[in-house]
């Protein structure tokens, strides 16, 4: 007699294992369609917040490179002469010249009295007028009018025109022609030599229709291989909502970005303009732009008076990432049903080969059910505990006792099996979290001595570099000097400016020792602690008595200090520097000099720099010597991790005692005979970057 399939052991058997399986499947499914969608959009906005980053800093560092480029100009010896010959047409001429090579779009010189009597004419600077005429550099955007711009130039007018175009999902607007221009624009004073203002160096460079400046970005941020197949990054400035610059296409077409139509004249979509136009938020989302949907990053920009003007914004089509996330999902579920199927079709066949003795002894109870007393089992192919049942029903249940102890040690050997394991099991689980905090430990070090590692070589190139314009700069000097006579008024500056040459090209020969392994960095030498310490301020006194700053000496009666002399005064010039950006206006630095006997006896010199600014709290002076630490927004973190590695490779110390809203205290200690600390060479060798950076 043949039982039902369904009703059959195997078939029950096939069932019990195959819907866990399913189960287990579908589950598996489940949760990674749920992680993929959570943590892949996350890793998404993370990633265009990151761009958006990068666009911002291009356009800050944009704008501060144009107001060098106007100091630089402002220094130079070419204009000076025309200035003093107030030959205003040669000017002119030179001006355009430098215009057309250094590729600004308007570069003009105008004196204050202009300033003033073209304000009307000019509504850009009214604004700017207090901060320009009290001798203010300025730099930013700026937004102006088609008026203005053909007052400064008569060609601006037809250059920044964009054609305001119809936008999908765009507010509606009138608006069919933007005539004003967004413009990166820089203003530098000019002074004569009793530092009265005479003169502006006013330049700028036009946003509008700027393809390199979003290509740019773009290029740095989606590369080769940042984005999947057909995926498309893009940039663009906003002046108000309509597109003045952008590499977004036309049309999304399946081609190479540089064949597109860009989408210049197009507006943005009106929930990204109601949260960043209206409400001044950041917006970071997936946003409609042009005619498709992107993974976008928007923030509002402002002018040099800080008047919202316009939007930059960072992103990438989300369709490629979409089509991979299906792919992905279908490609799973392809597998996991393989692999149920494989499953399923080997359960079923070893099921058939187990099952085999089974049947047989059911045939044979069956038999002696019947009747047929003289059916027997016999002997089973089959070397199994099926085998060993069809034993013991031959013998009839004589040995059921022994056969029921024998499966309770059975299983007891199992459940000691699976303690057994078990307990090994949490021991290597234990040991796996610790490798694992090992490794995130370890991660984290490495990571920063990468960094470092990488910023280092970095410098190395830029040494290079600088060596070319400190000889030309050296070289003008000894002309000067030349020219004027060795009895000028100027002399005591000139040899001060000599001297700091000299101690460039040293600092470069530093940076390019360490850049070759096996070189020896510095020299030592016997310093008169005082001298050096006088010598420093007159490097400084500048800096100081421009923020009104007073420096209190209290000079002691010290030994000399055995160290490199040069990077003694950088020392020294951080830490003073430091003191004044610590006070908010005027005040006091206290500089101080007296003998000081090191832990082993050795003498040697404590030099002290207190201010009287807000101090720090005990967690920050715990991490101030941390490299790429700051508590400013523009520094580097650099300063005092370099100041305190310097006074620590020749045995010496920098110490800080802090009192929040007192002020700071950092002291100096040099020994007078100097001991190599070895354990400091490979930090130095990763803070190359840092040698020489005030």
């Amino acid at each position: 007699m043949s039982l039902p399939w369904r009703y059959s052991v195997r078939g029950k058997l096939l069932t019990l294992i195959l819907i866990p399986i399913l189960l287990t499947f579908a589950s598996l499914i489940g949760l990674t369609a749920y992680w993929t969608t959570t943590y892949s959009d996350r890793q998404l906005y993370m990633k265009v917040a990151s761009d958006l980053a990068v666009a911002r800093s291009t356009l800050q560092l944009m704008q501060e490179r144009q107001l060098e480029r106007l100091e630089q100009l402002s220094h130079t010896l070419v204009l000076h002469p025309y200035l003093l010959q107030q030959d205003y047409a040669a000017l002119e001429e030179l001006l355009d010249n430098i215009r057309a090579q250094q590729q600004f779009d308007f570069l003009r010189l105008i004196t204050p009295q202009m300033l003033l009597q073209e304000l009307h004419q000019q509504p850009s600077l009214e604004p700017l007028a207090g901060q320009l005429l009290g001798g203010d550099a300025l730099k930013g955007l700026s937004l102006i009018g088609e008026e203005e711009l053909a007052f400064l130039a008569p060609h601006l007018p037809e250059q920044v025109s964009v054609t305001v175009l119809d936008t999908p999902r765009a507010l509606p607007s009138d608006k069919t022609l933007e005539t004003r221009g967004m413009f990166v624009r820089a203003i530098h004073p000019i002074r004569d030599q009793a530092g009265r203002l005479q003169y502006f160096l006013d330049g700028g460079v036009l946003l509008n229709h700027n393809l390199q400046f979003v290509d740019t970005i773009r290029d740095l941020v989606y590369g080769k291989d940042a984005l999947p197949d057909r995926g498309i990054g893009t940039v663009t400035l906003f002046l108000d909502d309509v597109r003045i610059t952008t590499n977004v296409p036309a049309q999304h077409l399946d081609q190479p970005q540089q064949e597109f139509n860009r989408a210049i004249g197009t507006r943005i979509s009106a929930e990204v303009y109601q949260r960043v136009l209206v409400e001044e938020r950041l917006w970071l989302d997936r946003a409609f732009v042009v005619n498709d949907w992107f993974i976008s990053a928007y923030e509002p920009i402002y002018s040099l008076n800080d008047a919202l003007i316009g939007v930059l914004y960072a992103g990438f089509s989300e369709s490629p990432f979409i089509d991979m996330y299906r792919r992905n999902l279908a490609e799973l579920g392809i597998t996991l049903g393989l692999i149920m199927l494989l499953s399923g079709y080997f359960v079923w066949r070893s099921a058939y080969r187990l099952l085999s003795p089974v049947k047989q002894i059911h045939h044979s109870v069956m038999a002696v059910r019947g009747g047929d007393t003289q059916a027997r089992i016999g002997p089973l192919k089959a070397e199994n505990e099926f085998a060993d049942l069809a034993q013991q029903f031959d013998s009839m249940l004589d040995e059921l006792d022994a056969r029921q102890e024998t499966i309770r040690q059975a299983a007891e050997r199992l459940e000691q099996q699976v303690e057994q394991r078990t307990l090994s099991l949490k021991q290597k689980t234990e040991e796996l979290e610790q490798h694992i905090e090992l490794l995130k430990a370890t991660r984290a070090e490495l990571f920063t001595k990468e960094k470092l590692a990488v910023l280092g070589e970095l410098t190395a190139g830029i040494a290079h570099e600088i060596n070319n314009p400190a000889a030309v700069i050296l070289g003008h000097m000894d002309l000067l000097q030349a020219e004027l006579g060795e009895n000028c008024s100027v002399q005591s500056e000139i040899d001060t400016v000599i001297e700091q040459v000299y101690r460039i090209r040293a600092i470069i020969n530093n940076l390019l020792q360490y850049s070759r392994p096996g070189q020896v960095l510095d020299q030592l030498q016997c310093l008169d602690v005082n001298a050096v310490v006088q010598d420093t301020l007159a490097l400084v006194h500048y800096a100081l008595d421009k923020k009104g700053i007073q420096v209190q000496r209290d000079y002691g009666d010290v030994i000399s200090a055995e160290g490199n002399r040069q990077q003694v005064q950088q020392v020294l010039v951080n830490l003073l520097l430091n003191a004044a950006n610590a006070m908010p206006g005027k005040g006091h630095i206290w500089l101080t000099t007296r003998p000081w006997q090191a832990p082993d006896g050795a003498e040697g010199v404590e030099i002290s720099v207190r201010d009287e600014g807000s101090g720090m709290s005990e967690a920050v002076q715990a991490r101030i010597f941390e490299p790429f630490f700051t508590t400013r927004e523009n520094g580097n973190g650099l300063g005092l991790s370099i100041s305190r590695s310097l006074a620590r490779r020749y045995g010496g110390d920098i110490q800080v005692r802090s009192i929040p809203g007192q002020g700071s205290e950092f002291s100096v200690y040099l020994r007078h005979q100097a001991r190599l600390n070895q354990e400091d060479e490979a930090t130095m060798r990763q803070l190359l970057s840092g040698l020489g950076v005030v």
